[in-house]
């Protein structure tokens, strides 16, 4: 397959930030498939892109080639053009003195032609005259050899120009077919992360109904526990374990503060919270400005084991930590705001059944 060809088929991009910024709500699903598709299309436009860069490394290698091709058959035309004006200007000294030699023939008296005194003087130039003449004639040949070894070097160099040019217009052709699969690769990823962002958007909504739903229901139970808010309050019985920083340990205290408020959806306080409503206003305390929904908090932290779990870390229920949120205060335990029933109540670690555990970095 020549390069043309290569590049006419990719054209598969990368997944965005908007893509992956929330997880589905449920295993395997549409949006499931939109990022695997989209994680391919990644590796496709990363290897396109380097290839990108690999062709224009040679255009300019052969770009580099014809300037020193040009001024090579540049230099070699001013010297063969030199070599011209020499050769004429010796061949115009040849004819004038054989025009004087002529002349000479023809006269009366030679010596009164060649201007001379004595004899002697007539020997003695006429010496130089033929000695003039072969350096002449050597002279002659020299600049004719010249000008034919500069005549090749001529026809080399321009062999190489060629060649040179004829590299420039395959990599920049190969350059411009990968830069038209790059446009209609980000085309394409547009159109799949606009996808992703629907799926995302119908699949929290219809979270978000689901657990309204369920919390009208229970709110209108007449087996409902009374006491404020809807619950019984369950008395605190918090470790004592210090945060790693000042950061997570504002929010611990924000947490533990929060203990026996009631349970409300997507309510963040000061009264009620939902599970990231508080995890979010804790770490908010904590100078860190978390997404009031669990699935994106997920994607907010780093993801660490469960025996590095710090206080003020945050534990994840459901696919993608899409169904709860906890926030780890040591030894065990956790503040969570699980449900209507409970409100927001001092907990233990559901190690079995987490999905992940998280870091917030402020």
């Amino acid at each position: 397959m020549n390069l043309r060809t290569k590049v006419s088929v990719v054209i598969l991009v990368s997944a965005t930030a908007a893509g992956s910024a929330f997880p589905a709500l449920s295993g395997a699903s549409p949006v499931d498939d939109k990022r695997r598709q989209a994680a391919q299309l990644q590796s496709q436009i990363e290897s396109n892109e380097e290839r990108t860069e690999a062709v224009a490394e040679k255009l300019k290698g052969a770009r580099i080639r014809m300037t020193i091709a040009e001024e090579g058959i540049n230099e070699a035309q001013r010297r063969t053009d030199a070599a011209e004006a020499e050769h004429r200007r010796i061949r115009s000294i040849l004819s004038r003195r054989a025009a004087q030699i002529y002349r000479g023939a023809g006269s009366s008296s030679p010596l009164q032609q060649m201007d001379v005194k004595s004899l002697g003087e007539l020997t003695t130039r006429s010496k130089y005259a033929a000695a003039a003449a072969d350096r002449d004639d050597v002279l002659i040949a020299q600049l004719q050899k010249s000008k034919e070894a500069l005549a090749v070097r001529k026809s080399e160099l321009e062999v190489q120009r060629a060649a040179a040019n004829a590299e420039a217009d395959t990599a920049t052709s190969a350059r411009s077919e990968l830069d038209k699969a790059n446009r209609e690769s980000r085309a394409l990823l547009s159109q799949v992360n606009g996808e992703i962002a629907d799926i995302i958007r119908q699949q929290v909504a219809q979270r978000e109904a689901e657990l309204a739903a369920a919390a009208r229901r229970q709110a209108a139970s007449p087996t409902r526990p009374s006491g404020g808010g809807g619950r019984t309050p369950i008395p605190p019985n918090f470790p004592n374990v210090p945060a790693p920083n000042a950061g997570a340990q504002a929010a611990v205290d924000f947490a533990k503060a929060q203990v026996g408020k009631a349970w409300r959806f997507a309510t963040s306080g000061p009264n009620t919270f939902d599970c990231s409503g508080l995890t979010g206003a804790a770490w908010k305390q904590g100078g860190v400005s978390l997404t009031y929904y669990s699935g994106a908090q997920y994607q907010q932290t780093t993801r660490i084991g469960a025996g590095d779990l710090q206080p003020g870390d945050l534990i994840f229920y459901g696919p993608g930590g899409s169904n709860h949120v906890e926030i780890y205060i040591g030894n065990g335990a956790v503040v969570s705001a699980s449900s209507l029933a409970t409100g927001v109540k001092l907990s233990s670690v559901r190690y079995g059944s987490a999905i992940g555990y998280g870091r917030v970095h402020g």
